[in-house]
């Protein structure tokens, strides 16, 4: 299936509960990100979308900026994301994939 850019452009700056893979782990919570679509600047005309979960805990008084983690998503993890709108509001959940990366 294809996805249509135009809708992958309005998710732009949209908040996505990144949900861990194994909710049943009593440590496991989820963590609010905000979703960035951008082109890619070698292939005009594709886009690259890629969930920003910020760290603000990480910034310090001396000025230090909060870290940034970057989930970068593939097509398949694009349509799940489109898939995934909470009752038509521009809220997104994304649960992340058994065995890959783990939001800490």
């Amino acid at each position: 299936m294809d996805i249509d850019f135009e809708r992958l452009r309005k998710l732009d700056g949209c908040n996505v509960l990144v949900k861990p893979a194994r909710p049943d782990d009593p440590n496991s919570v989820g963590l609010r990100g905000t979703v960035r679509v951008h082109d890619l600047p070698a292939n005009q005309g594709l886009l690259q979308a890629e969930i920003v979960l910020s760290y603000p805990e990480r910034s310090d008084m001396d000025g230090r900026e909060a870290h940034e983690e970057i989930l970068p998503l593939s097509q398949a993890d694009v349509m799940r994301l489109l898939a995934s709108d909470v009752t038509g509001t521009g809220t997104y959940e994304f649960r992340l994939s058994e065995g890959g990366r783990s939001v800490e």
